[in-house]
């Protein structure tokens, strides 16, 4: 199965239409599958208490996280500018919703491949109540929840109905180090809920994104960036275009590394095996017409006769001619009784 990549710019624009636009162009041109932005109302996001995360107030001088939104906030009505720039491009158009009014602008006016369900909306039922009416495939990252959580969020989206969900496994922190990445949570999370899975990748690096796709994810989302040196909460944990473009490299190589479950030989490898492999040899000379015996044959390459493990067919058969030693037995030396 082809992995599907998401290139998440976020925030990354800036603010700006045209460098959304310019990540359109570049992201395009190396593969992705789709590019994803954000949108949300920061009035119907935050409220009066609400607070920077560490990693945001490190890299963003704002003074609150309502400031912060709407520094690095397209309009609404540019994500429908957005929409028709990835149709042409030729790639699918993604929007993580932070609002239930963002939300249903968004589906009233493009056409949503995905709801992306962030992890932080994990329980925020008026989004997802809306979401579980309509039927819609969904991305559903799970970072910061437990198994009983999603479990209970898959209740809320499903109703009694099953539907077409992809898990993410993700961990929010940014950048999120190694050692908590816990990659074996993915296949679990797949054979627990019986849902495909991917991978929400918030590390520094490609190796994550890779041991994911190699352990059955179907989806990879990662951030990139134009420049990590920009102003912004997002960019020093995104990936640049030139990391992003030698991740989708990597991924479609180990996609052709993974293959399929079947047992397949090229060419080259079934003539390695008329070289590697023994055959049935003559360990002596063996006459016309005598049967032969356990102490006339032995193994040696090449494996174009007999397989050592198929004696039985040559074991008590009468020779047909005078066999040299050291020579492949085969088929046609023999009397067929």
């Amino acid at each position: 199965m082809k992995t599907y990549i998401i290139a998440e710019v976020g925030p990354n624009h800036n603010g700006s239409l045209d460098m959304a636009l310019e990540y359109i162009d570049k992201l395009s041109k190396i593969g992705v599958d789709a590019i994803k932005f954000q949108l949300g109302n920061p009035e119907q996001t935050y409220s009066l208490d609400a607070f920077k995360a560490d990693y945001q107030k490190e890299r963003e001088n704002s003074k609150s996280p309502i400031e912060m939104a709407k520094k690095h906030q397209l309009k609404p009505e540019q994500h429908k500018v957005l929409f028709n720039k990835c149709n042409n491009m030729g790639v699918d158009y993604l929007c993580s919703c932070f609002d239930l009014g963002s939300l249903k602008f968004l589906d009233a006016n493009v056409d949503l491949k995905y709801y992306k369900i962030p992890s932080g909306e994990l329980f925020s039922l008026d989004i997802i109540n809306y979401i579980a009416k309509n039927n819609k495939s969904i991305i559903l990252s799970t970072g910061m929840a437990t198994y009983e959580e999603i479990e209970i969020a898959i209740n809320l989206l499903e109703q009694g109905t099953k539907k077409d969900i992809i898990l993410l496994h993700c961990i929010s922190n940014y950048p999120a180090p190694y050692d908590d990445v816990n990659m074996n949570v993915m296949p679990a999370l797949k054979k627990r809920f019986d849902y495909n899975v991917g991978f929400s990748d918030h590390t520094i690096g490609n190796e994550s994104a890779i041991a994911a796709v190699a352990l059955g994810a179907t989806m990879i989302e990662k951030h990139v960036t134009m420049d990590k040196s920009l102003p912004g909460p997002d960019h020093q944990a995104s990936s640049t275009i030139e990391e992003f473009s030698k991740l989708v490299e990597s991924i479609r190589k180990v996609e052709k590394i993974l293959g399929v479950a079947e047992k397949l030989f090229s060419k080259e490898e079934i003539d390695i095996a008329l070289f590697a492999r023994k055959s049935i040899v003559s360990k002596r000379k063996i006459s016309k017409g005598s049967k032969i015996k356990n102490e006339d044959i032995c193994y040696k390459r090449p494996g174009t006769g007999f397989l050592p493990i198929e004696k039985d067919q040559v074991i008590g058969k009468k020779a047909l001619i005078n066999i040299p030693k050291n020579k492949v037995i085969t088929r046609d030396f023999l009397i067929d009784d």
